[in-house]
Parts: structure tokens; sequence; C-alpha cells
């Protein structure tokens, strides 16, 4: 499984090296999932450029995306993410695996967004996916007749 080491370089969390781990795929497939549809149910329209940029554009994107969730399911979301996080108490030590994250390790207000956004960029092509997988499933919803019929087709 893929993993990156994050410090943050200033702040009162530098030198903290955090360790963020890409989610198993039936993870950040669900994850991604409930994540999507939690934005079509807030009537957000994840911007079609962003999805023809791929990882980068999405990546760029996704807090704004966010901004769009109701509290309880962004929490949810940033949740998923940060269990993505564990940190390494002794960063000189690398026979010490690193421990799960407590509130106590994070002190600087702009860590717990950088890391949502590391956690983010390792498992935003599953976000993609489920965006690939559930939009045209809502549009096609959408244009449905009350009668159950879809649209004539052009």
């Amino acid at each position: 499984m893929k993993t990156i080491e994050w410090t943050p370089a200033e702040g009162p969390d530098a030198g903290k090296c955090f360790v963020i781990s890409r989610m198993s795929a039936f993870t950040a497939d669900r994850w991604a999932r409930h994540v999507v549809r939690a934005l079509a149910r807030a009537g957000a329209n994840t911007p079609r450029e962003a999805l023809h940029s791929g990882i980068a554009g999405l990546s760029g994107q996704s807090m704004a995306l966010f901004g769009h969730m109701s509290d309880e399911d962004c929490d949810r979301a940033f949740s998923g993410l940060l269990d993505c996080v564990t940190i390494r108490r002794d960063p000189t030590n690398r026979t010490i695996e690193p421990a799960p994250l407590i509130e106590a390790d994070i002190t600087d207000p702009n860590t717990l967004p950088a890391l949502r956004a590391e956690a983010f960029r390792l498992n935003v092509d599953f976000f993609k996916a489920a965006i690939y997988q559930i939009y045209p499933l809502i549009a096609i919803l959408r244009e449905t007749r009350p009668d159950g019929d879809l649209p004539p087709a052009a």
C-alpha cells in the first residue's frame, strides 16, 4: 500500500512526521461513493474542467467540493481522510511503527487541512472513479420523466 511521509515545515507542528497511507481499494471506493452521493444530495456539480484535468484538477477542487456538503457528511468525509494518517512519535527511530493519530498530536490549526489535502491526493483516483460511476446515473435520473420513461433519444 502506498504511503507518504509529510512533515510541516513551520508552525507548532514543524518537525512532526505524519505518515499518510492510501486507503484499501474497497475502503476508498466506499468513501468516494459516499462523498460523491453527499455532493449530489447537496446539489453540487462536480466541475467538468476538474474531471478533464485529471487528478491534479480534482485535488485542487477538493476543499471547494467539500464546502457544498452538510456538516455531518463533511465530518464523515474528513474523518475518512484522517483515518489514513498516523504519526511517527520518534522520527529518528524507524523500528518503531507509526501510531494512530490522537488530538494531542496536532496543535497547529493549519496541520489538519494540510493532512486532509495530502490524504485526498493519495486517494483522488477513487474519487474520480466514483464521479464517473455515479454522476451519469444521477443525470439519467434527472432526465427521467415522472412516468418512468427516459427522454427520447436525439
